[in-house]
């Protein structure tokens, strides 16, 4: 018999003859949600649009708007550069355009998909908007739904307006950026 060499380096995976530890399950999930958050970040930076729109101020911060007789607010604006006016929509996740719209401001790329509207089940397309300026507000990067049958004017959605305060009250609804 001869005897072990005994300044050999053991074989990988450990000791010979010791059997090999497996991956707790707390190790697993950890691995996982770092797999996870990097693919998300990196999802988040290279799809426009996807993450939160960046706000900004020109001049003042606030912006107060009358409702109209119908109890609507509205705000003229700028997509992408292109005049607009937007109905303030609470009830909408996100900008809606119609595809008309879209056209003249640029938008296109997009990815087709289904939304739920007041109406039902519509075909959408999702794309991005470069920019979205209303009263001394602008947004970059800005998620838009486009609708085919949208009518009338485009619809000034929650993914903008959650990044603003908002109050409402006696037929006035003012719109300020939070202190930071």
């Amino acid at each position: 018999m001869i005897p072990p060499d005994r300044n050999r380096p053991p074989p990988p995976g450990g000791t010979p003859g010791a059997p090999r530890r497996a991956p707790t399950l707390s190790g697993m999930i950890a691995a996982w949600l770092l797999i996870g958050g990097l693919v998300y970040l990196a999802v988040l930076h290279l799809v426009p649009g996807l993450a939160p729109p960046r706000m900004a101020s020109h001049g003042d911060s606030t912006l107060t708007l009358r409702a109209d007789r119908a109890g609507n607010y509205e705000v003229d604006g700028l997509v992408n550069g292109v005049a607009v006016r937007f109905l303030v929509d609470t009830g909408a996740t996100t900008l809606a355009l119609s595809e008309a719209m879209a056209r003249r401001m640029g938008i296109d790329g997009c990815m087709a998909g289904v939304g739920n509207t007041a109406n039902g089940s519509v075909p959408v397309c999702m794309a991005s908007a470069r920019s979205v300026r209303f009263g001394p507000f602008e947004a970059r990067d800005v998620r838009v739904t486009v609708l085919p049958n949208l009518r009338g004017r485009a619809l000034l959605g929650m993914n903008v307006l959650s990044r603003l305060r908002i109050t409402q009250s006696d037929g006035r609804m003012t719109l300020q950026l939070p202190p930071r």
